[in-house]
């Protein structure tokens, strides 16, 4: 990542064994993912559920988890995605982290890939999710099939399994996700 890496401060709350209200945690974020996606974003998950409704006792760390791009299947996670603006002297035929679009191939996780990425772009992809993204700081634009969507603090997408790609091509970013899991298909 060229933009140096913000740490995120997490603060974890819960009960105590009379069931008084504490902190459970409350520092940096633990799982940091520099490059997880492209060069110049990093991904650092807040919290992961493995189901829903989520067991919300106990004093485990669901917030420092192997990690994984796509949330579990019957879960979810929060995710804090900061990304680098693309500078004004970025060649994209330069670039040895790009690839051109192709026909879709599923990645090892499930979520389906098209290409497109380079160092300030993610691959065009989809997943099995529903995902809201929230723009906290910079700008950020959202790539479709049919044409690009600037995003600005306080716009919020959301995303029901379909291709999409991340760029920022003026400014760096700085976005939540809430990633859960969910089912292609009709609705019964």
């Amino acid at each position: 990542m060229t933009e140096k890496l913000r740490p995120i401060r997490r603060v974890v709350t819960g009960n105590d064994a009379q069931g008084r209200s504490r902190v459970l945690f409350d520092s940096a974020a633990p799982n940091v993912n520099p490059g997880a996606v492209s060069a110049s974003a990093a991904m650092t998950d807040i919290w992961v559920f493995h189901s829903c409704p989520a067991v919300i006792s106990g004093e485990r760390d669901d917030g420092n988890l192997p990690f994984h791009f796509e949330p579990p299947e019957k879960g979810g996670h929060l995710r804090v995605v900061q990304s680098a603006g693309r500078p004004p002297n970025y060649d994209p035929a330069r670039d040895a982290s790009a690839v051109p679009l192709h026909a879709p191939k599923q990645r090892p996780g499930g979520t389906w890939d098209r290409g497109g990425q380079n160092a300030y772009s993610s691959p065009v992809h989809k997943s099995a999710t529903v995902d809201y993204g929230i723009v906290l700081e910079g700008e950020r634009v959202l790539l479709l099939d049919d044409g690009e969507r600037v995003m600005k603090p306080g716009d919020v997408v959301v995303q029901l399994g379909n291709w999409h790609g991340w760029t920022n091509p003026r400014s760096g970013s700085l976005m939540a996700f809430v990633m859960m899991g969910a089912k292609l298909g009709k609705r019964e």
